[in-house]
């Protein structure tokens, strides 16, 4: 990041970075794990690279980063057949099984 961003935008991302993945109702874990799903998914090689060591330095095994990542395709492949397909949203059935 240090050779994209300007140098004010820096510490305030830094910041934001710490106080999102180091404190609050999910552990670091499975805050890593997240991360990692989307990543996978977005795609960006760098953040599942960084997402991944993270997460094993937080305790996660490979099964578990293997489920985190076929979880986040699974939910974009379900999502983008709904979206391309119109989901049902015309007959106002998008959340039901109608």
């Amino acid at each position: 990041m240090k050779q994209t961003l300007p140098e004010q935008a820096l510490k305030p991302l830094w910041d934001e970075y710490q106080a999102v993945l180091n404190t609050g109702a999910l552990d670091a874990k499975t805050k890593q794990l997240i991360g990692l799903g989307v990543a996978a998914q977005i795609p960006c090689a760098y953040c599942v690279y960084a997402l991944t060591k993270g997460a094993k330095a937080a305790g996660a095994t490979d099964a578990q980063i293997k489920e985190a990542i076929a979880t986040a395709a699974l939910v974009r492949f379900n999502s983008t057949m709904l979206n391309g397909s119109d989901g049902g949203r015309d007959s106002g059935t998008v959340f039901t099984s109608k």
